[in-house]
């Protein structure tokens, strides 16, 4: 009988310590490493029209520069779309911070691509972001993913899913260019880091 009560009792403070132990993030092994040498990396756009001028493979003397033409919208076609996709394979939990190092000759929405949003969720791809300006120099921003929202276009419906980083593995920098006349302009990344 003392046997038992000394074996539950080593197995109860067991699962206790195991429960008060800190749980790792996905992030952890991610956190502060320029995601420019350890994520995928693709230039990606629409089907129809809007295109990328890129080096192959796209890190190329540190830094990734594409060239992106977007296509004007058509008259009952889908909206036209460039982007540059970083795929981490890891989930952010835990993330805070995203730290870019760029170059842009046009403003950048920065999207966390939530999969509650995208093919395998809602199909709304209303996805959280934030926009960084133009620069024509090297420049550095932290942003903090408080500071991230949907777009003013999401569904009510979509508009009740929180900012999910449990649900995030990628993030896309989007050039923001004239879907009314066409447009290109040129992205330069040296660093993305996540902290």
């Amino acid at each position: 009988m003392t046997l038992t009560s000394s074996k539950l009792f080593l197995f109860g403070a067991l699962i206790f310590s195991s429960l008060a132990m800190p749980i790792a993030q996905a992030a952890d092994d991610i956190k502060g490493v320029n995601l420019l040498h350890t994520a995928n990396w693709k230039a990606a756009t629409d089907s129809f029209g809007s295109s990328f001028k890129a080096s192959d493979p796209l890190v190329q003397n540190d830094e990734i520069q594409v060239e992106f033409t977007l296509f004007k919208k058509q008259e009952g076609k889908n909206w036209p779309f460039v982007e540059l996709v970083c795929a981490t394979d890891t989930a952010l939990t835990g993330v805070s911070f995203v730290e870019i190092t760029y170059r842009s000759g046009a403003d950048v929405s920065v999207k966390f691509n939530q999969s509650d949003f995208g093919s395998s969720g809602d199909g709304s791809y209303a996805h959280y972001q934030t926009v960084i300006p133009a620069s024509d120099q090297w420049t550095t921003i932290k942003l903090d993913t408080s500071d991230f929202a949907q777009p003013s276009w999401a569904p009510e419906s979509t508009q009740k899913i929180a900012l999910n980083l449990s649900n995030v593995k990628d993030i896309y920098l989007s050039p923001k260019l004239n879907f009314k006349t066409g447009e290109t302009s040129t992205l330069r990344v040296k660093s993305l880091r996540v902290l």
